[in-house]
């Protein structure tokens, strides 16, 4: 668990350079296929960093991706957020 939370902690910390076209293509078509079907896209600005690496990790576990596909997805979530709030609550899943 720990080893997965460092690993998650490594592939958040990535940047959009770290992500090829075809890295983001795949992590597109990664989450539209696997985390899209369950539920909808949650505004990753709503979540501090520690409150989204834990629903994130918390997600790859239920999705049963592999640690590739949650690398890849990983760094892809972060390209899509603008701000990096480092402090707040734990995040509420409900919110959009």
């Amino acid at each position: 668990m720990v080893i997965a939370v460092m690993g998650l902690a490594a592939a958040w910390s990535a940047t959009a350079a770290d992500l090829s076209p075809e890295d983001a293509a795949a992590a597109r078509k990664l989450y539209q296929n696997k985390c899209g079907r369950c539920h909808k896209f949650y505004n990753i600005d709503n979540y501090p960093d520690p409150a989204w690496a834990m629903w994130l990790e918390k997600m790859i576990a239920k999705a049963r991706l592999t640690p590739e596909e949650a690398g890849r997805l990983s760094r892809y979530l972060q390209t899509l957020r603008p701000s990096h709030p480092q402090t707040g609550t734990a995040g509420d899943p409900s919110r959009p």
